[in-house]
């Protein structure tokens, strides 16, 4: 009998290990938004547990084909409790046709990532200096808000 007992209880120890099985969260995106001058397509961003990885979007200059500019940069960002947090950026300098760009990627990896229950807003900021307008000229494209998107299956519990 205490045999059997013995077998019974080393069976449950192995038994119950073998029910902690963790959960991933995987999430994937594709967004687009614009604004006056700016047209944002296909901007992905894949959110895993412990990375995340954004990009290959199209950004596109509205109703241009060529527009010749001394600088251009994007910067997206998502803002977690107030807080903004960056996700990718890139610039071009000097001379250039910025009518159409591609975002490029980004990887991250680490402690500090964010989950998608925690994002409140995500958007781009674009900026850019050419010769037919004076100083920076600089405009943001709302590509995710959790107010006006409403809340999704994605993040209940």
């Amino acid at each position: 009998m205490k045999q059997v007992l013995i077998s019974l209880t080393f069976l449950l120890v192995i038994l119950s290990a073998c029910n902690h099985e963790q959960t991933e969260n995987n999430y994937y995106f594709s967004l687009s938004g614009e604004s006056d001058h700016w047209k944002l397509a296909g901007y992905e961003i894949v959110m895993l547990d412990e990375e995340y990885k954004a990009g290959y979007g199209r950004l596109s200059m509205k109703g241009e084909n060529k527009h010749m500019a001394d600088f251009f940069s994007f910067s997206v960002y998502a803002v977690v409790d107030g807080a903004e947090r960056s996700l990718h950026s890139g610039s071009v300098s000097g001379e250039a046709d910025i009518a159409n760009q591609r975002t490029g990627t980004i990887e991250s990896e680490g402690e500090n990532i964010m989950q998608f229950c925690e994002i409140d807003q995500i958007y781009m900021v674009v900026s850019w200096n050419d010769d037919e307008t004076e100083g920076d000229q600089e405009e943001r494209i709302v590509l995710y808000n959790k107010d006006k998107n409403g809340e999704t299956f994605l993040n209940a519990e």
